[in-house]
């Protein structure tokens, strides 16, 4: 499996432009293009429940069911004490996480950025997770476990050291502000190992499974790029209004 997680990050999924635009701070006015960012990936990342679900529901063996029951837990805020060790080494505080759902962790960041959590969703985020679900729901099992361990958990934590470089260098924000990325780069990270473990097992079935968990893989890879191309977009036209007025 380890050469399936060095090609998802290889992937312009994880290093696309966008990302790298934000990180180094190459947008004209990184306020507005941080704030589009609020605005629109917590449409995504709130039906991360229903990703999980999705997926166990593929699960017949109990013991990888029970895994991501574990996780479905981790997302609703209750965290075991051996994960809030690893989130208070990066500077987490308890009160800042524990028992309180990961949505409304991103809607606590979407605050302080000054975003409306209950604005529409753009059509680019729409189609993502609107494609990430039937992606799940419509494949085989081994495609849904490639889809949300090899192609989401294994590499989010990459994908977010950007973002959190970006809100660093450019804004105010506290870490409780935007604790929902440093606690995902950590939480999600032991995510990626459990579904590393249930991959490899199910790889071990034969070829056809292998193939299957890298197709799953690679389209959440694809749509997430395609997100990303479309957000790169928003952001040079966010821009150039700004030049214009």
């Amino acid at each position: 499996m380890q050469k399936f997680v060095s090609e998802a990050l290889q992937h312009r999924a994880v290093q696309h432009p966008y990302l790298k635009a934000l990180a180094n701070g190459e947008f004209s006015d990184m306020e507005a293009v941080l704030k589009d960012f609020a605005s629109q990936y917590g449409f995504y990342s709130s039906w991360f429940p229903r990703y999980l679900t999705a997926v166990i529901s593929k699960l017949e063996n109990p013991e990888y069911r029970n895994h991501l029951l574990d996780n479905l837990s981790e997302e609703s805020g209750h965290l075991h004490e051996e994960d809030m060790v690893a989130v208070r080494a990066l500077g987490i505080k308890d009160e800042w996480v524990q028992g309180i759902p990961h949505p409304v962790l991103f809607k606590r960041f979407q605050a302080s950025m000054g975003v409306n959590p209950n604005a529409n969703p753009g059509i680019e985020v729409d189609l993502w997770r609107d494609s990430f679900l039937s992606l799940i729901q419509n494949g085989s099992a081994e495609s849904a476990v490639g889809a949300i361990g090899l192609g989401t958990e294994s590499i989010v934590k990459f994908i977010y050291k950007d973002l959190i470089k970006a809100i660093q260098d450019h804004t105010q924000l506290s870490m409780e502000d935007y604790v929902f990325f440093p606690l995902h780069t950590e939480v999600d990270d032991e995510h990626g190992l459990i579904l590393l473990d249930i991959a490899e097992k199910m790889a071990s079935s034969g070829p056809e499974a292998e193939l299957e968990l890298r197709k799953g893989m690679r389209k959440a890879l694809n749509l997430r790029a395609a997100y990303w191309d479309e957000m790169y977009d928003r952001a040079m036209a966010i821009c150039k209004k700004e030049v214009l007025a």
